[in-house]
């Protein structure tokens, strides 16, 4: 009876250390969704663990506390004073480890997309964010530009890097067209993270 027991533990614990190092891997999402995930106009977008939603204030005062010698301190609170000049409702969200690795979701234009209006769209925004990476004075690269469907809404990609010097940003713009209406969101972050995977698995109300 005691090596039956015996056997029973050894299986069950097995079991849970196979599934805490392979279904449990496969995914990068957190067990507690809420405070990682983007609620803005009925659209739900799950995010990796250790991004929160934040103030524009504690994102200002974040930024601010950054090395003045960092390039990417001023273009942050530039990237961040373009969205409220937009006059549209957004909300930010900030790594809580590193402030330099950010989220900004806002309301944007309905965009009817098929492939040729996309196409249109990502061309437009490359020459838009490439003449303000001159002004800015760090070089800009595309990375790539696409534009792709989801169940619930058709979305227009670009990706691009920032660099000065040795330092180096990651930023993706994305366009998302859902029967929900438009929303933007501009990702800037240091570990060439973009979300694609969740943007993929965007949900509408």
């Amino acid at each position: 009876m005691k090596k039956l027991l015996l056997l029973c533990v050894v299986i069950l614990a097995t079991s849970c250390d196979y599934l805490s190092n392979g279904v449990a891997e496969k995914t990068k999402f957190p067990g507690k969704f809420k405070k990682n995930t983007i609620e803005f106009k009925n659209n739900t977008i799950l995010l990796t663990s250790g991004y929160t939603k934040s103030t524009t204030e504690d994102f200002k005062r974040r930024i601010n506390k950054l090395d003045d010698a960092s390039k990417f301190k001023k273009i942050a609170l530039q990237e961040l004073e373009k969205i409220e000049h937009k006059k549209v409702d957004y909300e930010i969200f900030t790594h809580q480890n590193n402030v330099e690795n950010y989220i900004f979701v806002y309301a944007c234009d309905f965009y009817k997309l098929d492939e040729h209006r996309a196409a249109r769209v990502v061309a437009s925004l490359n020459d838009q964010l490439k003449d303000e990476s001159s002004v800015q004075d760090v070089k800009y690269k595309r990375i790539h530009g696409r534009y792709f469907f989801t169940p619930t809404s058709k979305v227009v990609k670009l990706k691009y890097l920032k660099a000065f010097k040795a330092q180096k940003k990651f930023q993706t713009e994305y366009i998302v067209a859902s029967k929900n209406g438009g929303i933007g969101l501009s990702i800037s972050n240091l570990e060439d993270v973009d979300f694609e995977n969740s943007i993929k698995r965007l949900a509408v109300k």
